[in-house]
């Protein structure tokens, strides 16, 4: 199954996103707008019943009356819907005309003390708001409890209506954003549909390099990253072309020893067999090193690395007295690469160090700047500028002057390339100085 993409992905989050924010603000207007109309009627209903406390005495007898009803016209018409009512344990013992023969059915409360709303039903079994408080007046025996009630049946339905037309707005308002949402995405990948069309252009081989001149902020990182990565495929490339014609002409001169063997007498062609093939496979061996690709998601520790390749050198050259004498390396010290690569490296120069060393060769190991820093110094006869620029160049190799056929300085430079790095020959005066310049891990 084909994966959806960026745009249907963009589009799809934005939407479900607005709806869900639009049906959450839809709720919660339609939640404040209730509130706010229920405290405006608790707002009136607190007022109704502070005129119902006021006008509430007991006279000498000890009869509740009042000095003087509301004169509201709400409380005089006939189940108008707003009512007033004083009872004592329950039993109503006055009460608006609104209320004919009926009364109040006030439910229980937990603190009858405090004021408080309720809801509840009314004579005609309509929705009513009340406001209720008991208070004991002067010359009570008893707590009177004060109610004053309003059909909330009005507030209900405003809210419902408030409700219907905020959903219609926000419908509305979901339309539109989404339309500016789909104009946004558009605009939005378009630097991205650019920088596909330059993409497109390397492909075709119209170009080499990705233009990031006009490029927005953005996405010229991008840019920069892919051209980074067509330089190194344009490396891989050159690199395994080179490879091949030295691996042909490495292979040519011992193909024409076994034709010339062949062609002959014979007499030696079991030794010549023997020798050129090893200087085959030799050869097969050194380009197949040197045209591995660099493994930059591992790291690698240098201090073992170096240790074990000064301990094989010290076997190969003590013969000779000569001495590898390594720094304390940090073990913290670590190369971004794999391990096999940088025995590869260190150990070409180690083995050409100890050719043409004297008596001893140095090695140490830092972190500058973020880079890993391997030197390699042996104090040999060194070389002088000329031949500094000779070795460096493809095809001429220090370890072939001694008859060697394994990895040269050029090999050694290649995987060197591979990570970014750097291999740098200095003459110290009193030897030769061979470093690498590789990324730290």
């Amino acid at each position: 199954m084909k994966a959806p993409s960026l745009r249907a992905r963009l589009l799809l989050a934005g939407g479900l996103g607005l709806v869900l924010v639009s049906v959450l603000a839809s709720l919660l207007l339609g939640h404040l707008f209730k509130q706010a109309a229920r405290d405006n009627l608790d707002a009136q209903l607190e007022q109704d019943l502070l005129t119902v406390l006021a006008q509430a005495e007991i006279d000498d007898k000890g009869t509740l009356t009042l000095r003087q009803e509301p004169n509201d016209a709400r409380f005089q018409r006939v189940f108008s819907g707003s009512y007033w009512q004083i009872s004592s344990d329950n039993e109503p013992l006055l009460q608006s005309r609104s209320l004919w023969d009926q009364s109040l059915k006030l439910p229980a409360t937990q603190a009858p003390a405090q004021v408080h709303s309720v809801d509840f039903t009314g004579p005609l079994q309509q929705p009513l708001r009340g406001r209720v408080q008991q208070v004991r007046l002067p010359r009570s025996q008893a707590p009177l409890q004060f109610a004053v009630a309003s059909d909330r049946s009005q507030l209900d339905h405003e809210v419902a209506r408030f409700r219907q037309r905020a959903a219609l707005a926000m419908a509305v308002l979901i339309a539109a954003w989404l339309a500016v949402l789909v104009s946004q995405v558009h605009f939005g990948l378009r630097p991205l549909r650019a920088l596909g069309r330059r993409v497109e252009q390397v492909r075709r081989g119209e170009t080499t390099q990705i233009s990031g001149d006009d490029l927005d902020r953005e996405v010229a990182p991008l840019a920069d990253e892919l051209n980074a990565l067509l330089a190194h495929h344009q490396r891989m490339v050159n690199r395994a072309r080179t490879g091949a014609q030295d691996l042909a002409h490495a292979l040519k001169a011992p193909l024409s020893v076994l034709q010339a063997e062949a062609d002959g007498p014979g007499h030696h062609w079991r030794q010549t067999l023997r020798e050129q093939s090893g200087r085959m496979q030799a050869s097969i061996d050194r380009y197949l090193v040197a045209g591995m690709a660099a493994d930059r998601h591992q790291r690698s520790a240098v201090a073992p690395v170096v240790q074990s390749l000064c301990r094989l050198m010290q076997r190969v050259h003590g013969e000779r007295g000569i001495t590898y004498l390594p720094d304390d390396i940090d073990p913290q010290l670590y190369f971004a690469g794999a391990g096999a690569d940088l025995e590869e490296m260190l150990g070409n120069l180690l083995d050409n160090a100890g050719r043409w060393a004297a008596r001893t060769v140095r090695i140490t190991a830092f972190a500058v700047d973020g880079r890993l820093h391997v030197d390699v110094v042996d104090d040999g006869p060194g070389l002088d500028a000329a031949a500094l620029q000779k070795v460096t160049q493809r095809g001429v190799r220090l370890d072939q002057r001694e008859g060697s056929s394994g990895l040269g300085l050029a090999i050694v430079g290649d995987i060197v390339e591979s990570y970014d790095g750097e291999l740098v020959l200095v003459d110290t005066g009193s030897g030769l100085q061979a470093g690498l310049r590789l990324p730290l891990g």
